[in-house]
């Protein structure tokens, strides 16, 4: 889980180990994330890490969709997004999550057994929709591209009345948020869910 530029970068985490699992090849196109978490045999994880869920809290995915919308505000000279990333679109599309991701999934049509939809664990993206410092539409343009590489569990949460700082506010202080997040993980868990009111909220799955 993370919250803007940390959503941001646990994506590219994500996606890195993504691509370092399909070079390895390690499993069977018949296994999942889901059964390899765990070694049968010793109950221990078959890798050092595994993710079980993503969680992605008003995040910019995209990098260059991110510098013409810092553009538009005319602050795009004085965030340190541009040095950061590499001051060119190429470097832009290097630092994007989403952008790798379509690279791999280029990739493994021509070359890898396994599969970015066996490795990926469930996503969920959330974000305000009042967030005028990383706009939801990052959030639609980056569920829209995860989906495009058939990923089947990919859902977004949009938050009315919420703002950029209200999202991480909520799991800090108690709110919207941090309960529907919550919910999520528990219903992807299988756990019971309490529902909550939607219409603070939208969720698209």
């Amino acid at each position: 889980m993370g919250h803007s530029s940390g959503a941001h970068v646990a994506l590219l985490i994500l996606v890195d180990w993504i691509g370092e699992q399909m070079k390895n090849d390690n499993i069977s196109p018949a296994t999942s994330i889901n059964s390899y978490n765990k070694n049968n045999n010793t109950g221990k994880a078959s890798y050092p890490w595994t993710p079980d869920y993503f969680v992605g809290l008003s995040g910019p995915y995209d990098i260059g969709y991110h510098f013409d919308f810092e553009a538009g505000r005319g602050v795009e000279q004085i965030s340190p997004m541009k040095p950061i990333c590499g001051h060119s679109r190429d470097s832009f599309d290097r630092a994007s999550p989403v952008k790798r991701l379509l690279s791999l999934f280029r990739e493994q049509q021509r070359t890898a057994t396994t599969t970015i939809q066996q490795l990926t664990p469930p996503i969920l993206l959330a974000h305000g929709v009042e967030d005028s410092t990383v706009p939801f539409t990052a959030t639609v343009n980056a569920g829209r591209m995860l989906r495009s590489c058939g990923l089947k569990k990919c859902d977004e949460m949009y938050l009315d009345e919420t703002s950029h700082e209200d999202v991480i506010m909520h799991f800090m202080l108690g709110g919207l948020a941090k309960d529907l997040v919550l919910g999520w993980l528990l219903q992807c868990s299988g756990n019971v869910v309490v529902p909550h009111s939607r219409n603070k909220m939208e969720m698209k799955m």
